[in-house]
């Protein structure tokens, strides 16, 4: 009996003992971001101590101020590789901007923020004079003037046709008079902007500004990649990769949207990736014709804030001492959540869900 009693007790000692590595559910649910030590990454958490500036051009529009904040947000979070400080930055040609920057950032980042330190007012667009209309500068001019606002940063996420509004140039930045005008560029779109006296999605101005950035990534000395979205407004997508490939010492990842986008009109951070996509990586050499994202018999649009997801991570996966273009869309299918979580914590990722897009990019 005494022996009995004896394992009795050591039973119920280490019960509770045992009990607390068992998997609770309280503490299960949403899905967790691959730990970056065990990741096959070939990008920029490859080497997480060694950090990367990232700049971004176009943050007044939604999907640019959605990049944005995942950029910021990765930038505070060890084993991404991006480096914060004043980094990422964002590069706009007005003030307008990035007031619509932050107007994003506050409700859908938790009240992030981005201070005049991480945005750099550029004539990337061009400045013409109020009264005559005439430019004052031109391509390589300007190319130089944002060159320099890039130096030191290695890697920089372009549009290829921007949504342009004609804006006041800020005073007391790159004005020569005073309302002389320029073109803000917003990155996928911006609700309520006014293109009345905007260029065309078809003008020779879309090229020309691809030109200018591209140029200028190549006078900052310092960018080694860039990513480049195809919007749904680009008309003559031959054209820019046709700037890519003909720039040498800079290498790119090109991504095609081939399924219409839509927008999460109750979007936080913490809801992560939403949707899984399909990606392939076209062969060198492919033809490159306009998309046609009219969506088939039961496709849905993607998510734009998925997009934004995948723009930060293929920095993260892929090697930036290739190039490659890619295609994306729908796959119809939502990422799989687990269970409810209490008091869920988010300090340990930058995107919830990222894994899914990085299983996917890295098996391309």
């Amino acid at each position: 009996m005494v022996v009995l009693r004896f394992f009795i007790l050591a039973a119920a000692a280490i019960l509770p003992f045992s009990h607390s590595f068992a998997p609770s559910h309280n503490n299960v649910g949403v899905r967790k971001t691959l730990h970056m030590g065990l990741s096959t990454d070939e990008g920029c958490a490859a080497k997480p101590f060694e950090k990367k500036k990232i700049a971004i051009a176009g943050v007044g529009g939604y999907l640019g101020a959605v990049t944005f904040g995942f950029l910021q947000r990765s930038a505070s979070i060890y084993g991404t590789g991006i480096a914060s400080g004043n980094s990422p930055r964002a590069i706009t040609a007005t003030g307008t901007g990035a007031e619509a920057l932050n107007k994003v950032l506050t409700p859908c980042f938790r009240l992030a923020y981005a201070g005049e330190d991480l945005v750099r007012l550029c004539k990337l667009s061009g400045m013409y004079n109020a009264v005559t209309g005439d430019p004052y500068d031109n391509g390589a001019a300007n190319a130089n003037h944002v060159g320099e606002r890039l130096k030191s940063f290695d890697a920089v996420i372009l549009g290829t046709t921007y949504q342009l509004e004609q804006r006041t140039v800020t005073g007391n930045t790159y004005e020569v008079t005073p309302n002389d005008k320029t073109f803000e560029f917003y990155l996928d779109e911006r609700y309520g902007a006014n293109e009345d006296k905007s260029p065309a999605d078809d003008s020779d101005t879309h090229i020309e500004i691809f030109k200018t950035a591209i140029q200028a990534c190549k006078e900052s000395g310092t960018v080694k990649h860039v990513v480049v979205l195809e919007t749904l407004r680009t008309k003559n997508p031959s054209e820019f990769v046709n700037v890519l490939e003909n720039e040498e010492g800079i290498t790119y990842t090109y991504i095609r949207l081939k399924s219409p986008l839509k927008k999460d009109l109750t979007f936080s951070f913490e809801k992560g990736v939403q949707d899984k996509l399909e990606v392939v990586c076209l062969p060198k050499g492919s033809p490159i014709h306009p998309n046609d994202t009219t969506p088939l018999d039961g496709e849905t649009a993607i998510y734009r804030e998925d997009i934004a997801a995948l723009i930060v991570q293929s920095l993260m996966t892929f090697n930036w001492g290739g190039s490659r273009i890619i295609e994306v869309s729908s796959s119809n299918k939502p990422v799989e959540a687990g269970p409810p979580v209490r008091n869920p914590k988010y300090d340990k990722e930058w995107c919830p869900n990222s894994d899914v897009l990085a299983g996917i990019l890295r098996a391309l």
